[in-house]
């Protein structure tokens, strides 16, 4: 991880702290996450946000092994 010096507006940094606590994440980790899914929706703009969130959230279960193969036999 690199560290870096920067510049926040104080609205910003105030609605960060919010959804750090909502979240249960520290500041940090909320902006870090803030700025992927930022990142991610400009890359993407035809996903909206929540599409984004669940993509990464499906992408950590397929990472920690949260993820069965589907039998199209069983639907």
């Amino acid at each position: 991880m690199v560290r870096k010096t920067v510049a926040i507006d104080e609205d910003i940094v105030s609605d960060l702290n919010i959804l750090a606590k909502k979240e249960q994440r520290d500041f940090s980790s909320a902006l870090r996450y803030t700025l992927r899914i930022g990142l991610l929706a400009v890359e993407n703009p035809e996903l909206t946000v929540q599409e984004i969130k669940d993509i990464i959230e499906a992408r950590v279960d397929y990472e920690m092994g949260n993820v069965q193969e589907l039998d199209m036999n069983n639907i």
